[in-house]
């Protein structure tokens, strides 16, 4: 559709053009018609037609004049004289002005179009180009913004990363640079989160983590605020978010200010550390990044090293049962935080790997821990947690199944097995009684029955064996030795040690020195 308007002082004229029009094969829009300059100004004025048909010779405002003001004012506009008259100062003007035709009165239905097609094939070349050249610049400042912000993801994500300070060449990010202050918001939900789902904001601009459908970052800025006046955006903005963002289930860590594009690594650091320092099943919120240290130690979950037990067992079913356990453990804790989840998640994966390298020695464990921290920067809830550690641990037993080192059918050998294994766990009776399903006082009797030893004195004997090594090829500190080797109270551990060889800790430690040039061990008193 191509817009035009008529401008002619004589009626007849403007009627016999618009017949001659009817039959054009373009659609074509008469948007109105005047009979002088002056008119004819205020019209393109209001309408902004395409083409325009004037005559030369009008009241007021000559054609003259009309073609100067519209090549000045709209120098796009397709311009077609219409004339009786073949006068040299006006053909000249028009010739000028670039017009598309100068005809004649009377002309032609052929003539009309012809010069029709021509105003049009004009339009439609100088739109094609304008097009073309929007599309390029659109594709433009598209590229500059997706360098910017692979940029800007690499300054927050990347680790060890030496940051270039490279300059950000798209409007945005240089706006955003520009700004004296910024802050990072980190939002998660347990469903995929993405941008339309949210508010938009002028000063905000929210960017998709690459890692995690669940997650997005927002960051804050605004040139004219002030360090505190920023704060209080980001407290309103969160508020705003909350307010209108379906689901209604997110949560929002918000970094401190900072005046440097290039420090939002540490900004991205404090909306993690603000989103884990709150209550595991907290949502709906934001939480503002502190530096008070969290002072709240929630007690441990006790069943662990019999989840580990499981594990290196092979009982994928138990390894359920206690992963279940192990989060509801957390859920009845009213004073803990996701960290405390988290710290334990990493303290279970650490022993479970172990456990990997000691009985298959090849590699499959080599990225558990480092899989586990990226699960665990990405995911703010405790169900994807509890899926993440379900199926590792599950994983695990199935993998140590078949190299289950507990399946003689001789129970005493499967307790002594473990005790070899773990002797520097905190060993009781009662508690490798409970893993092998045996009453305390039965495993006690059988374990002297089979061994002629006691269960105490067994694992004591395994215990200094290990502290002698120690104490011969350290000089770690002998209560460090007596932690490591499941031996809290180190007064105990130096009685057990006097007694099983005869000698103090450091009376060992010194002669297996004096004696070492001989290659002599020391001997018992």
């Amino acid at each position: 559709m191509y817009t035009f308007i008529v401008v002619d002082d004589e009626p007849l004229i403007r009627k016999g053009l618009l017949k001659k029009l009817e039959t054009f094969d373009h659609s074509l829009e008469l948007v109105g018609e005047a009979d002088n300059g002056a008119d004819a100004l205020a019209l393109i004025d209001s309408s902004k037609p395409d083409i325009i048909f004037t005559d030369m010779r009008m009241p007021e405002v000559d054609g003259k004049q009309l073609i100067r003001t519209i090549c000045k004012k709209y120098p796009r506009m397709k311009l077609i004289v219409i004339s009786g008259h073949a006068d040299f100062d006006y053909m000249q003007e028009a010739i000028s002005a670039k017009v598309v035709n100068y005809l004649l009165k009377p002309f032609s239905r052929d003539e009309i179009h012809s010069t029709l097609h021509k105003a049009i094939d004009t339009i439609e070349q100088e739109r094609s180009l304008e097009r073309e050249v929007m599309l390029r610049t659109v594709e433009t400042e598209q590229m500059k913004f997706d360098g910017d912000m692979q940029s800007f993801l690499n300054i927050v994500l990347a680790p060890n990363a030496s940051i270039k300070k490279t300059a950000f060449r798209s409007a945005e990010f240089a706006a955003i640079s520009a700004s004296r202050y910024l802050v990072l918001m980190t939002i998660y939900s347990p469903q995929p989160l993405s941008a339309q789902q949210l508010p938009g904001f002028s000063n905000g601009l929210y960017i998709p983590h690459p890692q995690s459908d669940k997650l997005l970052f927002f960051l804050i800025h605004d040139p004219e605020s002030t360090e505190q006046e920023l704060k209080n955006k980001a407290l309103q903005t969160a508020d705003i978010i909350l307010e209108k963002a379906q689901p209604s289930s997110i949560c929002l860590g918000i970094s401190s200010t900072f005046q440097d594009i290039f420090k939002l690594r540490e900004a991205h650091h404090q909306s993690i550390h603000a989103l884990d320092e709150r209550s595991i099943t907290d949502f709906g919120k934001c939480y503002m990044y502190t530096e008070k240290n969290n002072l709240i130690t929630p007690q441990k979950w006790i069943r662990m090293y019999e989840l580990l037990f499981f594990i290196e067992s092979g009982n994928s079913k138990k390894v359920e049962e206690l992963i279940t356990d192990f989060f509801a453990y957390f859920v009845r804790q009213p004073d803990a935080l996701l960290t405390h989840l988290k710290e334990q998640c990493r303290e279970i994966i650490s022993e479970t790997k172990r456990l990997l390298n000691n009985y298959l020695q090849n590699g499959s464990s080599n990225n558990a821990s480092s899989s586990l921290e990226a699960v665990l920067n990405v995911s703010f809830d405790m169900e994807s947690i509890r899926q993440y550690m379900s199926k590792v641990l599950t994983g695990a037993a199935l993998l140590l199944k078949d190299d289950n080192p507990y399946a003689s059918d001789q129970v005493i050998n499967n307790v002594k097995k473990y005790i070899d294994n773990h002797f520097t766990k905190d060993l009781t009776l009662e508690w490798v009684s409970s893993l092998f399903y045996l009453n305390p006082s039965y495993l006690s009797y059988l374990f002297k029955e089979k061994t002629s030893e006691n269960f105490t004195d067994y694992v004591n004997r395994l215990r200094i064996g290990h502290a002698k090594h120690l104490l011969a090829s350290t000089d770690d500190k002998i209560y460090r030795i007596a932690k490591q080797l499941g031996y809290d109270n180190p007064k105990y551990f130096f009685r057990v040690f006097k007694k099983v060889t005869g000698w103090t800790p450091e009376e060992y430690r010194k002669q297996h020195k004096s004696f070492s040039a001989n290659n002599k061990e020391p001997g018992h008193v």
